[in-house]
C-alpha cells in the first residue's frame, strides 16, 4: 500500500486495485488524456479522462497530497481504504491509484449522467416513481455500507451520481454513491463505536450531529430523508444559514408538506419521510428498514403496525399489560434491573454468539459501563422445551459466566428515555434482529411487572 495513504494492510475484503508510483506529475498524461472537469470532491477536482492505450473512458480525481500531520492525511487514508473494500453496484468503483511526490490520482468509473443536484435544478422536482428508484438504490448502498460498519456522513445530492444520462437510461436510474472523503469505518466495539466529529453539509446534517452529540450510523438515514424530500418537491425540509437556527427549526416543528406538489404524493411516501426525519435517532427509520418498505413495490398506503424497534417494544409492553402474553420467565429480583440468564428466549446464531462475547469483554473493561458484574449467585433456570440454541444466551448475557446487570446510570427504571437508550445501543452495536430485541424486552418487562415495577417506552 502507499506509504501514508491507504495505510491499512490488505485484507480479504480488499479488491486488487492497482497502485502505480509515477516519477512526475506530468507522467499521468502519458497514460490518460484529461478532459472536462466533472465536479469537485472533498479533496480535489474530478475530470473525465480517456485511457490512451484502450480508449476506455473513466473519471480521475486529482488530489494534492496533504501536509504530513494534517487531519486530511487520515481522511484521505479512510477514503482510499473504504473504496478498496467496497464492491456494490450502487457505489462508485475505484479502478486504479497513481501516486507522485505531490499528487494522488484516483481513477474511478465514469458517471456520465452527472450528479443529482444539477439534474434536480434542471427538472425542478422528480416524480414519485423516479424518486422511488433513486431512493431504493441509495438505501441499498447505504445498508451495504452499514453492514460493514462504514458510515458515509456526507450523503447529499452532489455525491449521488447517475451512471448514464436520464434520457438514455430507459427509465432505469443507475445511481452511484460517491465521495467518501468524510466517511469512517468503525473498528471498536460498544459505545466507543459512536462518533462525535461534527462533519457533513449543513442542510443534510442530522440534529444529533448539529448538537455536537455522539451519534451513530443513523445520521445517514436522516440525510436520505432530506434527499428524498428534495427530490419530491425541489426544496429541503429545513433551511437556515446557521447551525443553531437550523437545529431550532428541526426541534420546534414537525415535518410540513406545504407545497402544492405534495397533493400528488402518496401517503406512503410521506409516511417514510416522516419516519426518516425523526429528530430523535432511536425513533428514526433505518436504511435497512427503508429497504424493506412496500412503497418500493408500488404500495401507496400507509403501513400498519410499529415502524421502529421502540414502537415495537411499546406494542409488546401493552400486550403484556393486557394479559395477552403468558410466556413464563424468571423474575428479576434486583432493585437494579438484572439481565438474568432467563432471557434465553433470544434465538442467537453461533456467529451472533461470538460477537456478543466480544462486546461483553469490552463492557467489562470500561470504568463506567452500562453492564457491570452483579454479586448475585442465583443459578439460571433452564427453559424446558426450547431449542438448544436458545440456551446460548446464558453465555452472551453473562460475561465469563457471571450474571450482569444494567447500572442505574444507564437504565434507571421508570425513566421514559431509558429503554430507547438501551435499545439504541443493542440495535446499533449488536447483531440482533428486531424479533430478538422484542423477545428480550418483553421478558425484562414481565420480570419487572412481577415486582410491581413499571417500565416505560
Amino acid at each position: 500500500m502507499l506509504q501514508g495513504f491507504g495505510r491499512s494492510s490488505p485484507t480479504e475484503l480488499d479488491r486488487r486495485v492497482p497502485i502505480t508510483r509515477l516519477k512526475d506529475n506530468e507522467d499521468i498524461r502519458d497514460i490518460y488524456e484529461i478532459g472536462r472537469q466533472l465536479g469537485h470532491g472533498t479533496f480535489g477536482a474530478v475530470y473525465e479522462t480517456t485511457q490512451i492505450k484502450t480508449q476506455s473512458k473513466w473519471a480521475i480525481k486529482m488530489v494534492c497530497r496533504p501536509t504530513p500531520g494534517s487531519p486530511k492525511v487520515e481522511m484521505l487514508d479512510n477514503e482510499i481504504d473504504i473504496l478498496r473494500q467496497v464492491n456494490h453496484p450502487h457505489i462508485i468503483r475505484l479502478e486504479a491509484i497513481y501516486s507522485t511526490a505531490k499528487m494522488m490520482y484516483l481513477v474511478t468509473e465514469l458517471c456520465e449522467g452527472g450528479d443529482l443536484k444539477h439534474l434536480l435544478q434542471q427538472k425542478m422536482y422528480f416524480t414519485e416513481d423516479e424518486t422511488r428508484k433513486i431512493i431504493h438504490c441509495l438505501a441499498d448502498a447505504v445498508t451495504y455500507l452499514h453492514m460493514r460498519n462504514i458510515v458515509h456522513r456526507d450523503l447529499k445530492l452532489e455525491n449521488i451520481l447517475l451512471k448514464n444520462p436520464i434520457n438514455e437510461d430507459n427509465g432505469e436510474m443507475d445511481v452511484k454513491v460517491a465521495d467518501f472523503g468524510l466517511s469512517i469505518k468503525k473498528k471498536s466495539m460498544g459505545i466507543e463505536r459512536m462518533m462525535s466529529e461534527t462533519c457533513g453539509t449543513l442542510i443534510y446534517m442530522a440534529p444529533e450531529v448539529l448538537k455536537g452529540n455522539d451519534y451513530s450510523q443513523l445520521c445517514d438515514a436522516w440525510s436520505i430523508g432530506v434527499i428524498m424530500f428534495m427530490l419530491l418537491c425541489g426544496e429541503p425540509p429545513f433551511v437556515s444559514k446557521t447551525r443553531e437556527n437550523l437545529l431550532k427549526k428541526i426541534e420546534s416543528r414537525d415535518l410540513i408538506f406545504s407545497q402544492p406538489i405534495w397533493d400528488s404524493i402518496s401517503d406512503a411516501a410521506k409516511y417514510i419521510l416522516t419516519n426518516l426525519l425523526k429528530a430523535e435517532p432511536v425513533f428514526r427509520m433505518s436504511p435497512s428498514d427503508l429497504l424493506g418498505s412496500s412503497w418500493f413495490r408500488g404500495d401507496t398506503t400507509v403501513p400498519s403496525g410499529p415502524n421502529n424497534i421502540v414502537e415495537m417494544m411499546g406494542a409488546c409492553l401493552e400486550e403484556e399489560e393486557a394479559g395477552k402474553q403468558t410466556a413464563e420467565v424468571s423474575p428479576l429480583t434486583s432493585p437494579e434491573v438484572t439481565l438474568e440468564p432467563s432471557l434465553a428466549s433470544l434465538a442467537l446464531s453461533d456467529e451472533t454468539h461470538g460477537n456478543h462475547g466480544s462486546h461483553a469483554k469490552t463492557c467489562a473493561q470500561r470504568d463506567v459501563s452500562p453492564c457491570i458484574p452483579t454479586t448475585s449467585t442465583a443459578q439460571p433456570k433452564r427453559n424446558v422445551g426450547r431449542p438448544a440454541q436458545d440456551q446460548n444466551i446464558n453465555d452472551t448475557v453473562r460475561m465469563g459466566n457471571q450474571t450482569k446487570r444494567c447500572s442505574a446510570t444507564f437504565w434507571p427504571c421508570g425513566f421514559p428515555e431509558s429503554i430507547p437508550r438501551l435499545m439504541k445501543l443493542l440495535s446499533d452495536e449488536l447483531p440482533l434482529s428486531q424479533g430478538q430485541l422484542m423477545s428480550l424486552f418483553k421478558n425484562v418487562n414481565v420480570g419487572n411487572q412481577r415486582e410491581g415495577k413499571k417500565m416505560y417506552i
